[in-house]
């Protein structure tokens, strides 16, 4: 499938059955969320369609939701027949040079944005500009903004690109958050303090000057992926798509702020933040938790334009407790960047980010290991990069475990897991989205070392040796199945 806008990929989909257009009247307000997630539960895994409702009552523009929630579908925006195939380009960048020590694999880190090679594309005229509204034209109640929860005061936009830059390097950030509406020309962008959105809008008030912002809905879906990809600090998300599509991707500049855009989408709103300004109350906000986040103050983001294409559509990820799209991010993720991570953790084997932890709190790690301690190593080493900063649970097993199975992951922490010995405890910066934290931002962390033990961790008994069927029988039991009556 070949598509670069929005309006494509939903033909190919709907087209291949893997989309579901809704013409039934429906309301904005909570009941497209609620429809939503009825259809994921009530799916089988890896089945929900992406659900496209075009009666949406006072509005003409459509709302797209569940885009990401299969893998079918996913595979098909990623342009590739398999997740691993990403990871092994990925590998194929980095193996001409591969590094022989710790030191020089996190030297390669800054290398990747390099190795991609896959610069966007400026042109001068764009599809997302057919319509231009400037200054007090804007008026966001045009869309058909959502409310996805009872308890949210106001209408969110839960699938946007975030663009911004560095005023000193000018390398872009791209990434995504909630999006709170305010007003019809104001919104509120819900920063974490951890995010490089955040410390840049300080950078500008050090500076005394403005933060632009682009907020981005729609165009090609590989974007959005992007934006919430774990990439290092000095890779171009917009690059980083280009490799994943084989095809430069196309920005235009912005037609009230110097940000260059996706030329291919739906609508974008441009503005500005005075760091200088008051901040606003904003109520709580539903996040990929499934929980809300609380109230708090946040400095408003003024709009100075918003442009779109002659028939939008409006794109929408509905927060929610697992099975939800977040899970697919996540799957998306733990696949891709697994090179990057053997990069820092040459031990590491495979990784697995079970949907129970909500795509950021849990991760199942298999490591080969070779000296006493290592799995502690290896859990220290993960909690130290800033893209796995909201991890508060990791368990490391031996590399005989498929980490993708959770029944043989916890079958190994409640056989070789002794807990006055095998915790590994630590405290420090956290998820500002976890509620269980005592204090915002900052959050006590716990590994698990299932691994097998020697007497140099402490266990001065013999091992045993796991209950194991030659491989010799297994294939002449399996040949002998039919003549058993046992097929």
């Amino acid at each position: 499938m070949h598509a670069d806008h929005l309006a494509e990929f939903v033909s190919n989909f709907e087209e291949a059955g893997l989309l579901v257009r809704i013409s039934s009247p429906v309301e904005t307000q909570l009941e497209i969320a609620a429809i939503t997630q009825q259809v994921i539960k009530a799916s089988p895994p890896d089945s929900a369609p992406a659900l496209l409702f075009d009666q949406i009552a006072g509005h003409k523009i459509p709302v797209l939701t569940n885009l990401y929630g299969s893998l079918p579908r996913l595979l098909q925006i990623l342009r590739t027949d398999a997740l691993d195939s990403i990871a092994d380009r990925i590998a194929g960048l980095l193996s001409p040079d591969l590094p022989e020590g710790w030191l020089d694999s996190l030297k390669m880190i800054p290398q990747f944005s390099q190795l991609l090679n896959i610069k966007p594309r400026i042109v001068k005229t764009a599809s997302c500009q057919q319509v231009v509204k400037l200054g007090r034209d804007v008026n966001l109640s045009e869309f058909p903004l959502l409310t996805c929860w009872p308890e949210e005061q106001s209408p969110t936009i839960t699938a946007a690109q975030i663009i911004t830059f560095d005023p000193e390097t000018k390398a872009r950030f791209v990434n995504t958050r909630p999006i709170q509406v305010i007003s019809n020309q104001q919104l509120a962008i819900r920063w974490s303090q951890h995010d490089a959105g955040y410390q840049l809008l300080q950078k500008f008030h050090a500076r005394g000057q403005q933060l632009p912002v682009a907020i981005v809905i729609g165009g090609d879906p590989v974007g959005l992926y992007t934006a919430h990809a774990p990439l290092p600090k000095m890779t171009d998300p917009y690059a980083f798509g280009g490799f994943l599509r084989n095809n430069a991707l196309e920005l235009v500049r912005a037609r009230s702020i110097e940000i260059d855009v996706p030329a291919q989408a739906e609508i974008i709103m441009e503005g500005f933040i005075d760091p200088a300004s008051d901040p606003i109350d904003v109520a709580p906000v539903a996040n990929s938790t499934g929980y809300y986040s609380p109230a708090e103050k946040v400095m408003p983001l003024n709009l100075s334009a918003v442009t779109h294409r002659a028939n939008p559509i409006w794109h929408a990820l509905i927060p929610a407790a697992p099975p939800s799209e977040a899970g697919y991010f996540a799957q998306a993720t733990e696949r891709i960047f697994l090179p990057l991570l053997k990069l820092m953790v040459p031990e590491l084997l495979d990784i697995h980010f079970p949907d129970s932890g909500a795509g950021r709190y849990l991760m199942f790690v298999s490591i080969q290991k070779s000296y006493p301690q290592q799995a502690r190593r290896v859990v220290n080493a993960l909690w130290s990069l800033e893209s796995l900063l909201s991890l508060k649970l990791i368990v490391v097993v031996d590399d005989d475990i498929n980490v993708h199975d959770e029944q043989q992951v916890w079958y190994r922490v409640s056989t070789n897991l002794n807990p006055g010995r095998d915790l590994i405890h630590t405290e420090g910066p956290g998820d500002d989205d976890d509620h269980s934290a005592a204090i915002q931002g900052i959050g006590h962390k716990l590994g698990l070392d299932a691994t097998r033990k020697s007497a140099a961790e402490g266990h001065p008994r013999e091992w045993p040796s796991a209950l194991k069927m030659p491989a010799e029988m297994l294939e002449r039991v399996q040949s002998r199945l039919t003549e058993l009556g046992l097929s």
